[in-house]
């Protein structure tokens, strides 16, 4: 894997899910769903707050995960620093960030997701992170 040559199928790839960070930063859930193809997986970490299996579907992850950021979160960002690519699997190195808003405590923490594309669509995502500091910010 690299990021510094890539066939223009890799370019695009990398435009599209960095167009996913950049509807997430700017809210613009619909343009984030419409990124997604109509069987996409979607996967959180295990113990992530929201983490319930793979869910198939822009719904599911309306559903399951946009929603419950919006109301649970204030300031939530994941921020890339960084893409590797090879072929159709894009890994993105970044950091979340936020305030959980029951708690009022902050959390950063760094991830790796690992996307997968096809036909100008996401197709599946899988993500890696540090659940624990995450879950300081939900205790009270």
């Amino acid at each position: 894997m690299n990021d510094i040559s890539r066939n223009p199928a890799e370019e695009e790839g990398v435009r599209l899910i960095s167009s996913f960070y950049e509807h997430l930063a700017n809210g613009n859930v619909p343009a984030v769903l419409g990124l997604l193809d109509s069987e996409v997986r979607w996967t959180e970490a295990e113990r992530f707050p929201y983490y319930s299996g793979t869910w198939i579907g822009p719904q599911a992850v309306l559903t399951n995960l946009l929603q419950r950021l919006a109301s649970d979160w204030s300031d939530f960002a994941a921020t890339p620093k960084k893409y590797l690519v090879e072929g159709t699997t894009i890994v993105a190195f970044g950091t979340y960030s936020g305030v959980y808003k029951p708690t009022g405590k902050s959390m950063r923490a760094d991830f790796a997701h690992v996307w997968t594309v096809g036909d100008s669509k996401i197709t599946s995502f899988l993500m890696y992170t540090d659940t624990a500091k995450v879950l300081e910010a939900l205790a009270a």
